[in-house]
Parts: C-alpha cells; structure tokens; sequence
C-alpha cells in the first residue's frame, strides 16, 4: 500500500505554519452569493486547519451555501428588514425591529462579520448594555430583534446556528397589575358622565377591548337595535403615522354582545356626533369611525390614553393602564343602579351569546 497522501482537489493548498505559529490552508468554495472564492483556515494545529477546511469543502461541494466572509452584521439585518419580515410580520412588529437594529444593532455590531459573531460576543455585548443605562425590557427586545434575524440567517441557512439563542438575557421583573374595582370603574363613570367621550370610556370599562380595536371601531360594525358590535381592525399610530391594521390575532376577529347599558351610550353618542357633523358639514372627513376627535379625525392613540388616564384623575381614582381595563373588564357591572342578580343575570346571558356564536362558527348550519 502507498504511503503517499491522499491527491488534493484543485485550490485545496497544503498547510503551512506562519511566523506568528499558527497553521493555515486554503480552499476553494462556492459562497451563496454565487461566487467561487478561495478561503483560508488559520488554527494552533495542522489538524485543526484542516478540519476545518475539509468540512466547509464537503459542505461546498455537497451543494449546501457558504456564507461570504465579507457580509457584516449590518448588510444581513438591512436585507432580513428589507426582504425578510418585511412580507410576514405587522407595521407594527417590523417598526420595532427597525428601531432596535438602527438604535443598537448596526452601531454596535453592525462591522463584525456575521459567520464570527460568537455566542461570547453577544454576551458581552448584552452585558455592556446594561452597563450604559440601557433598561432590562429594551435589552429584552433588543436580544429577540437579534435572536429572530439570526434564526432567519440559520433557515436559509446562511448560518449553521444561531448564536444569539445561546445567550441569555435577564427577564424584566413581573410587575403586579391591578385593575379598576367595580366601584371604582362607577366612580369613574359618574364622574365623567357630562365628557364628550363618556361612550368611549364605557367601552373601555365595560367590553374589554384593546385601545387599538376601540379606536378603529368603526359605525358600520356597530348593530345597536341587535346590541353588538364587530372587531374587525385596529388603529395604531406607527412611524409617524396612523395606520389601520388588521386586529392582532384572528382570534380577535370577534363579535361582542352589547350590555343595554353600553347601548344607550353609543346611541346617544350617536345622536351627538350627528350634530357635530351638522354643524361641519362638508369640512366633517367621512371616516365613519365611531370615536372622534371633534372636527371627526381618528382619536390618536396616545391623546386616547392621556385622556382617560386624566378622567381617572379628576374622578379621583387610581390612574391605570389602558391594556388593565381589559383585565378588569366588568360588563354592566358599572351600570348604576343595577343590581347584583341583574349583574350575574347579564353575565349569563353574555355567555351563552358567546357560547351560541362559538357553535355557529363551528357549524354554520345552525
């Protein structure tokens, strides 16, 4: 048998100690940008050297795509921005990655080269982050914005894996959210009776909706000789503009019995704006959404928030966020003037209406 070594491939070099003692070889690979390129593989070992040049050789040859050594961190989050999630996630979703690769990522480790970005760079990197002031929830997002674009990186795969689910960043700490009581939310509403966005407040005491489905609600989803409304769509405010998104989830998509209550403020709502739109006339924007400012514009997101949170004030109730009002959501508990088996007999009758629209959506035949 010969003892000669086995015949290199053609561009396989043989490997060679340099001066400053570490090994190194070459090969040529076919990177995924479609280019034949010669790459080199320094290590402390011939074996180690050509290892690694064997594996990323069979890799090439097997058809699989190598990543180019020349693609930074920064041009891969610019394509998966502009390419990748751009088509698959929300406005709303695709603007907070935006802003966590141009406020953090691309400064920072926008230079490195994304196949030597390591497990170790990335924890140190988090860590430094905190070090500079830089809150425990946005670090949060920070790491999943990176963790979701590196996941990408593996999938098409540009990378073999994704160091940035390696490392483990600190959750922020659970805060304990209590909700409105049920004499607080009827303190509320006594007090904001005579506001031009009493009906606005009922429903957001009352059915539970998010700020968004409350903004974007709209007449035409709204039934009150029936009692009940449609959630069909979302209004939100995203770089810079507001914007009408579908609802959040498709199990949003949902129809809400109106308590009598909620109804004789929407109707007289109704009557109000009417008169609103008479005195406007043609200057009056045919929107048709249910809550307005009052020349008829979309309410915006953050006034919505600052304008409840000041009615809680003034009624001299705890001031709590717009998402708690949906945990303590107490249908026509708030009601004055009802009584507690009027209450749970109300609550009843939401539910088997919630129940009888689940089995008609199950079988339509019914």
């Amino acid at each position: 048998m010969s003892g000669r070594s086995p015949r290199k491939a053609n561009g396989e070099g043989t490997a060679y100690r340099r001066s400053d003692g570490r090994w190194a070889t070459q090969v040529y690979v076919n990177q995924s940008d479609g280019r034949r390129v010669r790459r080199t593989f320094y290590g402390w070992t011939r074996k180690d050297v050509e290892k690694k040049m064997m594996e990323v050789r069979d890799r090439s040859e097997a058809g699989a795509p190598i990543t180019p050594l020349s693609l930074t961190v920064e041009a891969y989050l610019n394509e998966w921005l502009n390419q990748i999630v751009v088509v698959r996630v929300r406005s709303n979703t695709l603007a907070a990655y935006r802003y966590n690769a141009d406020r953090y990522l691309i400064p920072d480790l926008g230079r490195k080269k994304l196949v030597q970005l390591t497990a170790r760079d990335l924890r140190l990197y988090f860590q430094g982050l905190r070090q500079r002031g830089v809150g425990v929830r946005t670090v949060k997002y920070v790491h999943s914005t990176l963790r979701a674009s590196l996941q990408d990186a593996v999938r098409e795969e540009i990378l073999d894996r994704n160091v940035a689910a390696l490392v483990q960043v600190p959750s922020p700490p659970k805060t304990e959210r209590v909700p409105l009581t049920v004499d607080e939310v009827k303190s509320f509403l006594k007090a904001s009776r005579d506001d031009r966005l009493y009906p606005m407040f009922v429903v957001f005491a009352v059915l539970g909706m998010r700020r968004s489905e409350v903004l974007g609600l709209r007449w035409q989803d709204v039934n009150l000789d029936e009692g009940f409304l449609l959630v069909r769509r979302g209004l939100q405010r995203i770089d810079g503009t507001l914007q009408v998104l579908p609802t959040k989830t498709v199990r949003s998509r949902r129809t809400i019995p109106l308590p009598a209550f909620v109804t004789r403020a929407l109707a007289a709502h109704l009557l109000a704006q009417e008169e609103e739109r008479r005195q406007l006339a043609e200057r009056w924007p045919e929107s048709s959404y249910v809550f307005t400012t009052p020349i008829g514009t979309p309410i915006d997101p953050r006034n919505c928030t600052r304008a409840v949170q000041d009615a809680c004030k003034q009624a001299g109730v705890r001031v709590v966020r717009l998402h708690d009002f949906r945990h303590g959501c107490v249908f026509g508990a708030a009601e004055p003037g009802r009584s507690t088996a009027d209450r749970d007999g109300h609550r009843r009758s939401l539910h088997d209406r919630h129940d009888d629209e689940r089995l008609r959506a199950r079988d339509p035949g019914r």
